[in-house]
């Protein structure tokens, strides 16, 4: 059955890329579009702000669709839009694009991670969700940097239809390896009711919206960041994307292989830590390529490790509510996201990068904060229950 879920992983990794390509490839986006990079930014809010908003609608219109033919109508469609971006004749055609492309990232995210856990036993889900987010870390080590690399060398354009391609691909082996007829539990309004009744379910998904706000103000100008502070040329840049990425594929396989024994909480916890240490360290790297290698690799063992961590935190937290709660996390990973790229253009426009880390602290610090919060009231809650 695991390797079934590969799949998944496969598709996520196709996600992932399409995602993260447009950080890699800034300055290469702002040059031939005649941009400024603030505006680049606003290409990663609008993906994000729309899966933020479509995702739950998404999840509750399609619960009755067989799981198969879902997602590999939502690859279709990521396939579809980017060769569609490829061809974008301006600025605003590529905005229009992306913001149909994230529909089909919206559906596709959030219900890989629920159908993970319909396809394996109880107690494997936390390992089965970590593995299907493997994908991403996969997109960070190999999507990310090889896409930064080749907008620098063959251009933006055909590095979307490469990003299509292996969308529609993977849509392939998805159709393939899932089995048919498989169906979530239908999103009624009493589930909906039920989440937003359950404060600690609420405040667990308000920490992903918190630490990506941080993350994103920051890791959504990178390359620009990179460039301004130790003059990092396109190379470079790919490289240190590509340090960032082999950690967050260390720090994932970590994370799903203790989650289940020290329990998806903590997992997060520590992840964050090492995303608020890298942050906060980074100013006194000024100008120093090995500081800034050591502290890009810092900050990725924690960034995808905290993903699969929250997906398996709320599904053992409500497993009948699992559905929601992992839609509605999925629109929190994009909300922050969003809100991140938002913020960090303004502030890259008013204060220059040198001031995103001290912005993007404040976040991942108050994410933390929040995390312990939510645990403490749901042990508190199941004490009560208990007696």
């Amino acid at each position: 059955m695991q390797s079934r879920l590969w799949s998944l992983t496969l598709g996520n990794f196709a996600i992932g890329t399409g995602v993260m390509v447009v950080p890699g490839m800034l300055n290469d986006l702002s040059a031939d579009l005649g941009v400024p990079p603030a505006r680049i930014g606003w290409l990663i809010s609008a993906f994000a702000m729309t899966i933020c908003i479509s995702g739950p609608f998404l999840a509750s219109w399609t619960s009755a669709i067989d799981r198969r033919k879902l997602l590999t109508a939502s690859l279709l469609l990521y396939a579809a839009m980017h060769f569609a971006a490829a061809f974008a004749p301006g600025y605003d055609t590529l905005l229009a694009a992306r913001i149909v492309t994230a529909i089909g990232g919206a559906i596709f995210t959030a219900q890989a991670a629920a159908t993970a856990g319909l396809m394996v036993p109880a107690d494997m889900r936390g390992k089965a969700i970590g593995l299907v987010f493997l994908g991403w870390s996969i997109a960070a080590v190999v999507g990310t940097p090889i896409g930064s690399y080749l907008g620098a060398h063959i251009g933006w354009r055909p590095t979307l239809a490469l990003v299509g391609l292996l969308s529609l691909v993977f849509a392939g082996a998805v159709w393939v390896q899932i089995p048919a007829r498989l169906f979530v539990a239908p999103m009624d309004g009493a589930a909906w009711k039920a989440l937003f009744a359950d404060t600690p379910l609420l405040l667990a998904i308000s920490v992903t919206a918190i630490q990506a706000l941080g993350m994103f103000s920051m890791f959504s100008y990178m390359a620009l960041v990179l460039k301004d502070g130790i003059d990092a040329t396109p190379a470079v840049i790919s490289m240190m994307f590509l340090c960032f990425g082999v950690t967050g594929v260390i720090g994932n396989i970590i994370g799903a292989r203790v989650m289940d024994r020290i329990g998806p909480m903590r997992v997060g916890i520590a992840a964050m830590a090492c995303m608020l240490a890298a942050v906060m360290l980074w100013p006194l790297s000024q100008g120093s390529l090995a500081a800034v290698t050591v502290l890009v690799l810092l900050w990725g063992l924690g960034c995808f490790a905290i993903n699969g961590s929250q997906q398996a935190r709320l599904v053992a937290m409500a497993p009948r509510l699992a559905s929601a709660s992992v839609s509605l996390n999925s629109s929190a990973i994009y909300l922050g996201q969003a809100a991140g790229a938002f913020f960090g253009g303004l502030i890259i426009s008013m204060l220059g990068t040198a001031a995103l880390p001290y912005f993007a602290a404040a976040p991942l610090a108050a994410a933390i904060g929040v995390s312990c919060l939510a645990g403490n009231l749901a042990l508190r809650r199941g004490a009560m229950e208990a007696a």
